[in-house]
């Protein structure tokens, strides 16, 4: 039976079956341990990516610099809370920062930050904790799609599959290209969808018709989990969308009182920070987010995205498809799932990666939905040729022992049809360091130690392609770091730097937050007099640019009152070190007394 997407699989032993009915039984059990032996070699390939995001979480994890622009702002926000200061600030004032995010992520940082210092390995040991919470959250949400009845659940088989497809889904998840590159940044992007698939789970288990009553408290936990979601980043807005039309469809009532309740506390939530911010807070947060917008950038990350993950893309589009073709035969749209929706809204979310600034990552929570949606429709095939074979044990002239016998041969279809659509995802999903012993071994052994390097000089290697992250880092980019805070200390007064994490680790408060201050400067948002007049009195000790993220009159001040003084590589990159200019009295006194 099929009921809230659940899906029962039938598993019968024939009581009184004749020699051929055994005999297929016998053949069914040998095809079902061979099947289920083939999905073990897979589950063991996936365990493998996981033990590649693990070295790479690792790697990360000791590396106190910015690995990915932003991680370093985002911390500094914690710490700003952390002292009791407030993180949506005028841009055009004295430090010129603000942070441009929601903050449930940075209060969650709080008391870490607090207990372990300002360093990056705690936002990063949040942010991966948070993707652990994600693969278990798949697990669960995919089991529920595989209850035995109580004869099935005395099958050791179906036993096996209950757990060995739902940990594949949940191992696929950190098999992602885009999950591994992301998932252990210290970025509030992975916490959000820990929060919305903590949400949507939560609903589903409140509307599941198995259990009768709908579970007012379990519903009400969802609706406040997806408002967190949405308060960690607003990108959350596919799991709110799917949520609420998840509770239109089956509860209506519940749907107007969680709507009418949401955007109460919703409303008074952004009033009161609008209020206290004397309206940064919106501007910030809404407003600069607005960002100018290339709908070829959409197109090709849509591309990559099919490429990389087109074998669950196509089941979960099937598993769709079955929803709606199950809505339109029972004229109703409650037997449209909420994985489905939400899978649908997580791929709508990719037309946002043509904003700048934006990125493949908005795709994060349609992984998840579509490892679901996979172990699900899997499930339901196997229901189906369960059925299938039950209305042919109630034929006659002895259809019921062979057809009996046959349905054997179930559980062997699933294992089989399981190990196929995740062998062939994870053809897609390479990546991994070429070098090393072991590494170095694999690499070779799937052909690609000789590929270019996804990101030169790095020895590694992406079927995503070109991509800065997701490498493992050289010691020389760590003691390039430090040489930085070094000439940092060094200096006098504030340092005006495109990343937080050299400043902060060199004792000083950060100054600025680039990309704010360009998206502002784009929108005719931002007013730069203040900061153009301290760059002209060369009030900042030093300058380090990495990628330039500025307003034009800002870098162009910087240029004429700044010289270049000495150029840094790190993580692949050139940090550029510019110093003051010394005033030309200053320079006609050093030569006379020369």
């Amino acid at each position: 039976m099929v009921n809230s997407g659940v899906v029962v699989v039938e598993e019968l032993t024939p009581p009184a079956a004749s020699p051929r009915a055994l005999r297929h039984a016998r053949l069914g059990v040998a095809a079902s341990s061979l099947a289920i032996a083939a999905l073990g070699l897979v589950v063991v390939i996936f365990i493998g990516y996981f033990v590649v995001y693990l070295v790479y979480a690792r790697a990360l994890f000791a590396f106190p610099f910015d690995y990915d622009q932003g991680e370093g702002f985002e911390l500094y926000d914690a710490v700003r809370l952390a002292r009791g200061e407030g993180i949506y600030l005028d841009n055009a004032q004295f430090p010129f920062y603000s942070s441009n995010y929601p903050p449930v992520y940075r209060l969650l940082l709080v008391p870490l930050v607090a207990l372990f210092g300002p360093h990056l390995w705690v936002g990063r040991a949040l942010a991966f904790a948070s993707s652990l919470v994600i693969g278990a959250l798949i697990f669960l949400a995919a089991r529920r799609l595989w209850q035995p009845d109580e004869a099935q659940a005395a099958s050791s088989r179906f036993g096996l599959l209950r757990f060995l497809i739902p940990l594949l889904a949940g191992l696929a998840f950190f098999a992602a290209n885009y999950v591994y590159q992301i998932g252990p940044l210290a970025r509030a992007h992975l916490p959000m969808v820990m929060f919305a698939c903590a949400g949507i789970f939560c609903l589903d288990l409140a509307l599941d018709a198995r259990h009768g009553t709908p579970n007012a408290a379990r519903a009400a936990l969802g609706v406040g989990l997806l408002l967190v979601a949405g308060f960690t980043k607003l990108q959350a807005v596919d799991a709110l969308t799917a949520g609420f039309a998840y509770l239109l469809f089956r509860h209506p009532r519940w749907f107007a009182v969680a709507l009418a309740t949401s955007a109460l506390v919703t409303g008074a939530l952004v009033l009161t920070l609008n209020t206290t911010t004397n309206g940064q807070f919106w501007l910030n947060v809404v407003l600069a987010n607005v960002n100018e917008y290339d709908i070829t950038v959409t197109w090709q990350t849509y591309g990559q995205w099919l490429r990389l993950q087109g074998v669950l893309i196509a089941c979960s589009a099937l598993y769709v498809i079955w929803d709606l073709i199950a809505a339109a035969r029972a004229r109703s749209l409650q037997p449209i799932t909420i994985w489905s929706l939400y899978f649908l809204t997580g791929s709508a979310m990719g037309m946002l990666t043509g904003k700048w600034g934006a990125g493949p990552a908005y795709l994060v929570a349609a992984i998840a939905a579509s490892c679901v949606c996979t172990a699900g429709l899997i499930a339901r095939i196997a229901f189906c040729a369960s059925r299938a074979l039950r209305q042919a044990s109630q034929g006659v002239h002895g259809a019921t022992g062979d057809a009996l016998g046959s349905r054997a041969y179930i559980p062997a279809l699933a294992a089989f049809l399981a190990a196929l659509v995740f062998f062939w995802q994870a053809t897609l999903n390479v990546h991994l360091p070429t070098r090393g012993r072991v590494f170095g071994t694999i690499a070779q052994l799937i052909g690609v130690s000789d590929s270019p390097s996804s990101y030169p000089p790095y020895p590694y290697y992406d079927s995503a392609g070109f991509t800065q992250l997701g490498h493992l880092l050289d010691p020389a980019d760590a003691a390039n770091g430090w040489a930085m805070v070094e000439m940092i200390r060094d200096v006098e007064g504030p340092v005006w730097s495109e990343e937080a994490m050299l400043t902060l680790l060199a004792g000083k408060d950060v100054v600025t937050n680039p990309t704010q201050l360009l998206n502002l400067s784009k929108s005719g948002m931002l007013d730069t007099s203040r900061m153009i007049a301290m760059i002209e009195q060369r009030a900042f000790g030093a300058v380090i640019f990495r990628a330039l993220f500025y307003p034009d009159d800002v870098k162009e001040a910087i240029f004429r009152n700044y010289y270049w003084a000495r150029n840094f590589k790190m993580n692949g990159f050139d940090y550029w070190v510019l110093l003051p200019v010394q005033p030309p009295d200053e320079r006609s006194s050093g030569a006379a007394s020369e």
